[in-house]
């Protein structure tokens, strides 16, 4: 079974996996770590915990918000111990619904495709309508 850890700074985490739910139904494989302002436990020990109860045939991937923040580099610290997870930075809910619905472990190419995937649900939706309606005066 796959399972995907969502750690973000704050509720990002727990508002993706809401997001994720409303879209797919239930996801048990699908986890939420957060770092917050008072926090008593570090979040490198929780998700070290989290990672240890996992069968360790499942392949799991951790999905960080912030290149270079606090979560990720404590998730990269893990990555040692735990040679079954993958680490991907900056997801979004395209890239957390995709690694969520994927059953089976996941070849390169198919982690590349899903964030290509992701990549391109990040658009300046204005400038589409300016393009749009661009073209549309030029067919007139």
């Amino acid at each position: 079974m796959n399972q995907v850890i969502l750690a973000s700074h704050g509720g990002l985490a727990a508002g993706m996996r809401d997001t994720v739910e409303l879209i797919v139904g239930e996801v048990p494989n699908v986890h939420v770590l957060s770092t917050t302002r008072d926090e008593t436990e570090p979040i490198a020990v929780r998700a070290r915990r989290l990672l240890e109860g996992f069968d360790p045939a499942d392949a799991v991937y951790i999905l960080t918000d912030v290149m270079g923040g606090s979560v990720n580099n404590d998730m990269l610290t893990l990555l040692p111990e735990f040679p079954q997870a993958t680490l991907l930075c900056g997801t979004n809910a395209c890239l957390a619904l995709n690694l969520a619905s994927a059953e089976a472990p996941l070849s390169d190419g198919e982690i590349e495709e899903f964030l290509e995937e992701a990549r391109g649900q990040i658009v300046n939706c204005n400038k589409l309508l300016q393009q749009a309606a661009e073209n549309e005066e030029d067919d007139l």
